[in-house]
């Protein structure tokens, strides 16, 4: 059909499907006589070189799991081979002969419930696999479920994530939980859309009509209503898919596996009579099937009050980010109904967006009081005391919440936060590795818990986090830049520099990315590429104090003092209580031979922050230099003990030295004065 070759060896058949930015082929294979494939051309919706260079490692390192992956089960299309090609993306994949599963529901047709049972339970064994190797499917729909010829089994094909990533396509979104459209995808997502393919083979929805599903939801908690729509249900499976289809991940299904158990247990248990459901029965109607479809939605209930439609504006505005108008809805259906403590869970999520932790944590505290039994309350109240610095009070919230729902990583996560800044190091990162084992993809994490081993100089681990954090999101330039520090701190200064490197490039606004790579260039002795960084830095943001304050340092170490001072001057305007820089500024006017005015700053940063070892330390130096021993010996005792507070022990051995030299200084002169008087 067609004469050129891709990769100079797949000639198309047939063209199968065309959209905006992907096509899909039937394809023969010229190197394998009588070999047919599926051939899926992905165009980037964005070409810069840039945009390409970073979907090219991403398509790349993707298309190789699920090349793996397929090799491992034989009910998952195989992906045979991928390539590039005038910067489109192609994709090679099994070609199975079968039929989708549209054939056999979305006819407008109810199945039997144990036709529902088996669909699961076969879908969900593929799953348990595909979630074990911490993938997730990301597009489960009719469509993309096969029913192979060969055999009769059902086979997955068409994973979502490659699409979404080089295409910027998203699946149907009837199936897609809101946290996936959120770009904050679980493996639970997944659970989420067959929990919707289940629902509509029950009721009997047309392919034209499951988009009607998702938005039929309880006002309230944003549940998918449908049980007392189908005339007949038993009531345990029922249980099961409403599970598998809950609005927020944390409260469904957390695991495929688990799914399965409850399924089998339905099995073991044996068939319980169906429950009768009350209809709304009109005239010259008497079952779902002769009123039809659409018939069925209007009769889904009308929301009663206004509370509830005020409450769902509320919703609808916080997801779309108005969290002041939330706020406005929320306060209004709380005035309507003082005892709903979800809006005030909703409003207390809106205050915390808007940075108003205080009344965040008040409204959390009401929804725990009008419910006790909700971990997502105590979450969020966890946060809001962490934000407000209250970090024990943070930690009983989190252990709360990890007790009524013990596999929520993100209540670890938020107690480790809260250990981080009490310095419990240890717990900390067991939290972080908690959360890491309920979900293996949890990018920040691997971040923090990196942040925490570099702190603690557990070099190579913290690297292998960052690692894992950029194989996750290629794209987050906090890994690239926190890697670039502990690969500073590790004597990599080249290595470093690259690191930074691509966090600019990802971002290149992020000001600390800019000062570190000044700070490394300062020390390899690149001189003018440090101050270029310096100075971008200033130029985004004229009034950050701590970028004066680098250049300061710069122009200190190239004898520029005049310079530095000037920087300082700066640092100090800008935050006049920044000891560090009246430190500095103190070394800078010494280094220009003004002691005085040196000895002035030192004190200054001393009066500023009253543990300053380093501006002790100084004084110290220089007190010894005029000669006022009882005042340095007084300075580098005070150095000697906060620098032991701290867990330096270098600086605290310097201290102690300088502190013995005067001391013997001091007893030889004492003994010289009484041989004198003698």
């Amino acid at each position: 059909m067609h004469s050129h070759l891709l990769d100079a060896r797949y000639r198309i058949l047939a063209v199968l499907n065309t959209g905006e930015l992907t096509q899909t082929y039937l394809v023969e294979d010229t190197n394998l006589p009588n070999s047919q494939f599926i051939l899926k051309q992905l165009q980037p919706a964005n070409k810069n070189s840039q945009d390409i260079k970073i979907l090219r490692r991403f398509f790349t390192r993707e298309a190789a799991t699920l090349e793996k992956l397929g090799q491992k089960h034989d009910q998952i299309q195989q992906l045979v081979s991928y390539f590039e090609e005038s910067e489109d993306f192609y994709l090679v994949q099994e070609f199975i002969p079968g039929k989708p599963l549209t054939e056999e529901i979305l006819l407008g047709i109810p199945l039997e419930e144990e036709q529902v049972i088996n669909l699961l339970t076969e879908i969900l064994e593929i799953l348990v696999f595909i979630h074990s190797h911490d993938i997730s499917h990301q597009d489960i729909k009719p469509a993309n479920i096969i029913r192979r010829e060969s055999d009769n089994k059902l086979v997955l094909i068409d994973f979502g994530s490659i699409k979404e990533i080089v295409a910027n396509i998203v699946g149907n979104l009837e199936y897609i939980p809101i946290e996936q459209l959120q770009g904050n995808t679980q493996p639970n997502s997944d659970i989420y859309a067959l929990g919707i393919i289940a629902i509509a083979s029950l009721i009997g929805l047309t392919e034209n009509e499951i988009d009607i599903l998702p938005k039929h939801k309880n006002l309230l908690t944003g549940e998918i209503i449908w049980r007392d729509k189908i005339p007949q249900v038993n009531k345990d499976l029922a249980r099961i898919i409403d599970k598998m289809v809950r609005f927020d991940y944390r409260k469904r299904y957390q695991s495929a596996s688990e799914v399965l158990n409850d399924l089998k247990q339905l099995n073991q248990d044996g068939k319980q009579q169906p429950v009768q459901k009350p209809w709304l029965i009109l005239a010259g109607i008497v079952s779902l099937v002769t009123v039809g479809i659409a018939a069925w939605f209007s009769l889904m209930p009308k929301p009663v009050g206004d509370s509830k439609l005020i409450y769902l504006q509320g919703v609808e505005k916080y997801e779309r980010g108005d969290y002041k108008k939330a706020v406005e809805d929320l306060t209004k259906v709380i005035t309507l109904n003082p005892r709903n403590s979800q809006a005030y869970n909703r409003r207390g999520d809106a205050f915390y967006r808007l940075g108003d932790y205080q009344k965040a944590q008040a409204d959390s505290s009401k929804a725990i009081q009008l419910n006790r039994r909700d971990d997502n309350a105590y979450y969020d109240r966890g946060f809001s005391f962490y934000e407000l610095g209250k970090y024990k009070q943070a930690i009983a919230d989190f252990n709360q919440a990890i007790k009524l729902n013990a596999k929520n990583p993100y209540s670890y996560y938020g107690r480790g936060l809260a250990r981080v800044e009490l310095k419990d190091y240890s717990a900390a990162i067991t939290d972080f590795s908690k959360a890491i084992a309920f979900h293996p993809k949890y990018s920040e994490a691997y971040l923090q818990r990196g942040i925490v081993r570099r702190r603690l100089k557990i070099k190579e681990a913290a690297i292998q986090d960052f690692d894992t954090v950029i194989e996750i999101n290629p794209h987050d330039a906090k890994a690239y830049y926190q890697r670039g520090l502990t690969l500073f701190a590790n004597n990599q200064s080249q290595a470093a520099i690259q690191d930074y490197n691509s966090a600019i490039e990802i971002n290149p606004k992020y000001l600390e990315a800019y000062l570190s790579r000044g700070d490394v260039y300062s020390d390899m002795g690149k001189n003018l590429e440090a101050t270029e960084d310096y100075n971008k830095v200033i130029e985004l943001n004229p009034k950050l104090a701590v970028a004066y304050l680098h250049r300061g340092m710069h122009r200190f170490s190239l004898g520029n003092y005049q310079g530095a001072i000037i920087d300082y001057n700066q640092a100090i305007q800008l935050e006049p209580k920044n000891a560090v820089a009246y430190n500095n500024r103190g070394n800078a006017y010494l280094e220009w031979g003004n002691k005085k005015v040196a000895l002035a700053n030192y004190t200054k940063a001393i009066a500023v922050n009253s543990r300053y070892a380093l501006a002790y330390y100084n004084r110290g130096l220089l007190r010894a230099k005029l000669g006022e021993q009882k005042g340095a010996i007084a300075d580098f005792q005070q150095a000697a003990k906060l620098f032991q507070q701290k867990g330096d022990q270098d600086a605290y051995k310097d201290a102690q030295s300088q502190l013995k030299g005067l001391e013997a200084t001091s007893d030889n002169e004492n003994k010289a004065t009484k041989q004198e008087k003698n």
